[in-house]
């Protein structure tokens, strides 16, 4: 009986060696994949910074002209660290600043030939709460830089990307009517929406962005009363034909951005015929943001 159980033990103990350098083993592995990993994704964020001409307006209205290091985030650029600061230097051999976000109202990138690039404006942006009725505005308050996709005399649209791990997930645009201190977000769907009927929410929220985004015109209320009424008490196989819609138009462009153009363009010439003022270059705005992309 003695002989089993040491025969017993000395095997789990046998196991337990076993499976305690089986542990080690795999731990060193994956230490080194790790580690090469790590340098890879260094080396690759080394290799996406670079200075860049750039002109800084500050929002006591003076400015700054130099080079601003561009750091590369997935497929889009953006001019500011995580830290939210700016790295800028007034030239090649000048030491380099950290610049505070909070006191800079845009940011102008020149290519190499000093053409613009990119703009880049600080916005504070409000968003709805989606948890009481008619969604009112929520109480915070976000401030975010944003690439100008286009303004008018009248407004700016900005348009941001998401994407995680080089896969594109959805599109925000951001609408600043110039007598409103606040942008407002302009949804589109994301790949999961899209393949549900649920795309009446997108479009009562892109419906209720109008809202706040035209809230200097009351003609344009009036507009869009009826339709945040459609969306809100959509049911059943209505939701589904308004999706299938959605998703047949969405395939007859080339390309998402003319799509994304299409919808929140026709919300913008609908402002501003009704809303008078008209910018006769507004459309060919839109058009010239179509074939940028």
């Amino acid at each position: 009986m003695a002989g089993f159980l040491l025969i017993g033990n000395v095997n789990a103990v046998i196991n337990f060696i076993e499976f305690f350098y089986f542990c080690i083993n795999n731990v060193f592995l994956n230490m080194k994949k790790l580690t090469l990993i790590f340098f890879f994704v260094l080396s690759f964020s080394l290799m996406a910074q670079r200075y860049q001409p750039a002109k800084i307006i500050f929002k006591d209205s003076t400015s700054r002209t130099g080079l601003i290091k561009r750091i590369k985030y997935g497929d889009s650029f953006n001019p500011i660290s995580f830290t939210n600061k700016i790295v800028f230097k007034e030239s090649n051999r000048a030491t380099r600043e950290f610049l505070d976000t909070k006191q800079i109202d845009r940011i102008i990138l020149f290519d190499n030939a000093m053409d613009v690039e990119a703009i880049f404006d600080y916005v504070q942006i409000k968003g709805f709460n989606v948890f009481k009725k008619n969604y009112p505005l929520s109480k915070w308050v976000k401030t975010k830089l944003l690439p100008l996709l286009f303004e008018t005399k009248k407004y700016r649209v900005y348009r941001y990307e998401v994407w995680e791990n080089n896969q594109y997930q959805r599109t925000f645009y951001y609408l600043r009517n110039k007598n409103d201190k606040y942008a407002y977000p302009f949804y589109f769907e994301d790949k999961v929406v899209l393949t549900s009927p649920y795309i009446f929410l997108i479009r009562l929220f892109q419906v209720r962005a109008m809202q706040e985004f035209g809230r200097d015109c009351p003609e344009f209320l009036d507009y869009l009363k009826p339709l945040f009424h459609k969306f809100k008490t959509v049911k059943g196989k209505e939701r589904k034909r308004i999706a299938k819609e959605y998703k047949k138009l969405k395939k007859s462009f080339e390309s998402r951005q003319e799509f994304e153009l299409h919808i929140l363009g026709a919300f913008l010439k609908k402002y501003e015929e009704l809303c008078g003022e008209k910018n006769p270059s507004s459309d060919d705005q839109i058009n010239n943001s179509k074939q940028d992309k």
